[in-house]
């Protein structure tokens, strides 16, 4: 299975060194990209639907009449850019950083129930993360204008995550907010189509691969409502699990300045968020 393995990696090794040089590759180039990221979204995404969850089982036990309209915590905005240093035509390293912002996890569950006022749950994670990553760039020309662009290594995350969930009667309102910073180390790889403009201008198109599953996270809960005076609590972002008995057992996520302990308590561990997933992208080459 290895020597299987290692004859494409070879051939491949092979075609990168005798390769004839793209114009402009070697020296210095700045590659700037943006597009769409699909990530898993971990324990904050897995929190969420178990809380929703849990208000959904509970308010029919009332005469409520429950909705969910539930949207994961998976689709997010991915830009950044790289500082390339190619110290032969075809092979380089990128220094560079990023930015990746979710935009999709809003989700709501509405309750009525007949003469009483309806009851309205908005349920809002957010989460975003700052890669500092170095990156291996291997060039493999196509023909005149064109190569196929490899590319992979390890990156920092800084990532914040913030969580509101609110339900509103009327005018009456009550609100918890998490808000919260995390670390951690990824890894990512990719494939990219580049093609020539000019001698120092290239445009490419990209797919990528991610694997940050990020966790140290931190911060504070916020409890608030339109009466009475509001409430904190600062610590460490756990993921958990709660047994109801037989009304069932929910995921939750929550801030706390203690591990949470007792018996209904299962599955305890500090929460994450999984950015892992893929990108595709576009972006442009300057090289100088």
């Amino acid at each position: 299975m290895k020597r299987f393995l290692a004859i494409p990696c070879l051939f491949l090794l092979t075609a990168v060194l005798v390769a004839p040089p793209t114009a402009g590759a070697q020296g210095v180039a700045i590659k700037l990209f943006g597009g769409y990221n699909y990530m898993n979204g971990g324990d904050v995404k897995d929190g969420q639907k178990g809380i929703l969850d849990y208000y959904t089982e509970l308010y029919p036990l009332y005469g409520y009449t429950a909705h969910q309209e539930y949207k994961p915590l998976r689709d997010a905005w991915d830009v950044g850019g790289d500082l390339i240093f190619y110290f032969t035509p075809n092979i380089g390293i990128g220094l560079g950083a990023g930015y990746i912002q979710s935009f999709t996890g809003a989700s709501t569950l509405n309750l009525t129930r007949p003469l009483t006022p309806t009851t309205d749950f908005t349920s809002t994670p957010k989460v975003s993360a700052i890669p500092i990553r170095a990156s291996l760039y291997i060039a493999i020309p196509l023909g005149t204008g064109a190569s196929l662009t490899l590319h992979g290594g390890a990156a920092y995350y800084l990532a914040k995550m913030q969580y509101v969930l609110r339900a509103a009667t009327g005018s009456y309102w009550e609100q918890l907010e998490f808000k919260a910073d995390g670390k951690g180390i990824g890894f990512h790889g990719g494939i990219g189509l580049e093609v020539d403009l000019s001698s120092n201008f290239s445009f490419i198109v990209e797919g990528a691969g991610r694997l940050a599953n990020i966790g140290g996270f931190s911060g504070t809960n916020v409890s608030t409502a339109s009466v009475g005076p509001s409430d904190s609590e600062s610590g460490t972002l756990y993921f958990f699990k709660y047994n109801y008995g037989a009304f069932g057992t929910f995921s939750w996520i929550n801030i706390r300045d203690t591990v949470p302990s007792g018996p209904a308590y299962s599955d305890i561990r500090e929460a994450k968020v999984d950015f892992s997933g893929f990108s595709a992208r576009t972006g442009l080459i300057f090289r100088f």
